[in-house]
C-alpha cells in the first residue's frame, strides 16, 4: 500500500517554476507550488503474484483511494503539505494483508524539498502507532520522482537514488535503487518525465530471508501552468525467492488529478 498510496502521498503535488519554457528550451525544473493550493487525486494499486502456492491469475491485492492535498507553506526550499485520505478501499487475497489498518479519514503533514525528495512525516495528527508507521513507510519507499539539479531540455536524462519497497511492506522491506529520469517531451503546458531502473533486494521477512530482482519503470505528466501532477503510472516486476520457493510479482500504481467540479 505504501507503494500505491504512498506513491500517491509522496509525489502527489509537484509543481514547477511559474515561467513556462518554450518547447525544446532548457529550463530549471523545481517544485514551487503556491501556498494554499488544493489538489484531489484518485489512486490505485494492483499486485499479481504467480507461485506454486498462488496459481490464480487474479490480483492478490487491489487498492482504490481518493486523497486531498493542501500546500501549507513553501519556504527555504522546503514544501510542507497536509494530506487527507478521503476514502480507501482494499481487497486482499494474500495472508495478513486484510489485517492492515484502514487509512480512510487519516490526515498527516509531510515535507519535501524543491527537487521532489521526501523529507518525511512532520505531524501525524495524533495517529495510532500502526498507522503512523505505515504512512512513514509509504513516504520513504515510494519516493521515485526526482527533478534534475541543473537545467534540462526534452531528451535530457539524469539519475537519482530512490528507496523501492514491496507492496504493503514497511520501511524495512525496501532497498535503494538508482533510477534514470528522462525529460520526454513538452506539449504546451504538459511536461512528460519517465523513470526506470533495476531493483535488487535482500530482505528479512520475519526471520525468513528473501531475495528479489527485477525492474521498475514509470511516467509522470505535470502541468507546468498549474504546477502539479496530472497523472503518474508506475510498474514494478520482481522475481523473488524465499524459503526455496520462487515466485514472480507485478505491481502497478496509478495517480490521476481529479478536476475541480
Amino acid at each position: 500500500m505504501k507503494s500505491g498510496i504512498r506513491s500517491a502521498a509522496a509525489f502527489a503535488t509537484l509543481a514547477l517554476t511559474a515561467a513556462l519554457p518554450l518547447s525544446g528550451q532548457a529550463t530549471l525544473l523545481r517544485i514551487v507550488p503556491p501556498e494554499g493550493q488544493v489538489s484531489r487525486y484518485a489512486l490505485s494499486m494492483e499486485s499479481r503474484v504467480e507461485s506454486p502456492m498462488m496459481p490464480s491469475s487474479d490480483p492478490v491485492l487491489t487498492l482504490r483511494a481518493h486523497e486531498t492535498q493542501t500546500i501549507l507553506s513553501v519556504a527555504g526550499g522546503v514544501i510542507r503539505m497536509r494530506t487527507t485520505m478521503d476514502s480507501v478501499a482494499m481487497t486482499a487475497a494474500m495472508p495478513g494483508a486484510d489485517m492492515m489498518p484502514d487509512l480512510s479519514g487519516t490526515t498527516y503533514t509531510a515535507e519535501m524539498d524543491t527537487r521532489g525528495r521526501m523529507l518525511g512525516l512532520v505531524d501525524g495528527e495524533e495517529l495510532p502507532d500502526d498507522i503512523e508507521m505505515m504512512i512513514e513507510g509509504m513516504l520513504e519507499n515510494s519516493d521515485y520522482f526526482l527533478l534534475p539539479e541543473n537545467e534540462v531540455g526534452p531528451g535530457d536524462s539524469w539519475t537519482g537514488i530512490a528507496s523501492v519497497g514491496l507492496p504493503m511492506g514497511d520501511a524495512s522491506m525496501a532497498a535503494e535503487t538508482e533510477l534514470t529520469h528522462t525529460f520526454v517531451s513538452l506539449d504546451g503546458n504538459l511536461a512528460t518525465i519517465s523513470f526506470e531502473g533495476s531493483v535488487e533486494m535482500n530482505l528479512d521477512m520475519g526471520g525468513m530471508a528473501m531475495e528479489a530482482t527485477g525492474d521498475l519503470a514509470g511516467e509522470s505528466i505535470i502541468d507546468l501552468a498549474e504546477g502539479r501532477y496530472v497523472s503518474q503510472e508506475t510498474r514494478m516486476n520482481l522475481d523473488m525467492v524465499a524459503a526455496g520457493m520462487a515466485m514472480t510479482s507485478e505491481t502497478t500504481t496509478t495517480m490521476a488529478l481529479v478536476p475541480d467540479p
